[in-house]
């Protein structure tokens, strides 16, 4: 499975792309802004004209854009990958997405003998440039254990969560779980200001208590904003509206209330900060 296609250059896709050059496959990249693609492709990738033209004679696609929007139109278009992907072609959509459309894209893909993974993606910026990423499968499982040279590449550890839509509905679940804990760090900071804290002795000490990756993120954040972002809050808004789309006939006011959040945020003109800073009018004394 040496042929590999990343259509979508974000953040992740231009990642990962370069950890598979790095790892001997031949890569056909696509972006719909070409330029993207410049370094990729002087570092040895093949630069595609369209999603189709990546897809040709691929032996893995893989898809990383942002929205179901953007995601329908590289599959499903009249230049798309499904245009263009041969039987046996493993098909694997990184980004994430509604699960309602990621299960119609699991049957159109079925409907023409197309194998079909989705299969989001956790780690961040650092995992997608140092090939660290936790790839989170949904699929037929005895099919993934062929794509090893492949992921391996790329990721650390391959989660398997059942058939094609579990990976993005643990996604989902996983991004509205950190979406809330970076947002209720902002609040703890406010409180404690509030109350006559010193939120930079107080960041620390959350760090230590209850710890955890994402505490210690939010309060990374609240020191330096990360450059370049992790993760924007306009696509975690994404994401979580998509959480409460799937989650429709569950009762949930906190994920309504980090919604709500993130909508704020976005509607200020801040969709395009990291996330880790959306509940972030800085609390008096934390760190600039």
């Amino acid at each position: 499975m040496g042929k590999v296609a990343v259509v979508g250059l974000g953040i992740m896709g231009r990642g990962m792309a370069d950890n598979l050059l790095k790892h001997g496959h031949d890569v056909t990249v696509w972006n719909r802004t070409a330029g993207r693609a410049d370094d990729l492709v002087e570092a040895g990738a093949v630069r595609a004209q369209s999603p189709a033209e990546a897809a040709a004679g691929a032996d893995v696609v893989f898809e990383v854009t942002a929205n179901d929007e953007s995601s329908r139109e590289v599959w499903l278009g009249p230049d798309g990958i499904v245009a263009a992907a041969s039987p046996g072609t493993v098909l694997i959509a990184s980004a994430t997405l509604s699960v309602g459309w990621v299960e119609e894209l699991a049957a159109e893909c079925e409907r023409r003998g197309l194998i079909f993974f989705d299969m989001p993606l956790t780690g961040g910026s650092a995992g997608a440039q140092t090939g660290n990423l936790v790839m989170l499968a949904g699929g037929d499982r005895s099919r993934l254990a062929a794509l090893d040279p492949v992921l391996g590449s790329i990721s650390r550890e391959v989660k398997y969560f059942g058939p094609a839509g579990s990976g993005t509905r643990f996604k989902l679940v996983l991004n509205a779980l950190q979406a809330v804990h970076l947002a209720a760090f902002g609040e703890a900071l406010k409180l404690a200001a509030a109350a006559g804290l010193d939120p930079a002795q107080v960041g620390p000490a959350l760090v230590d208590r209850p710890g955890g990756v994402i505490t210690e993120l939010a309060w990374k954040s609240f020191g330096a904003r990360p450059e370049p972002i992790n993760f924007s809050a306009e696509w975690a808004l994404k994401d979580l509206s998509y959480a409460a789309l799937m989650s429709e006939q569950v009762h949930h006011p906190i994920l309504d209330g980090v919604l709500s959040i993130f909508t704020e945020a976005v509607e200020q003109g801040r969709g395009h900060e990291d996330w880790s800073t959306v509940n972030e009018q800085r609390a008096p004394g934390s760190p600039a």
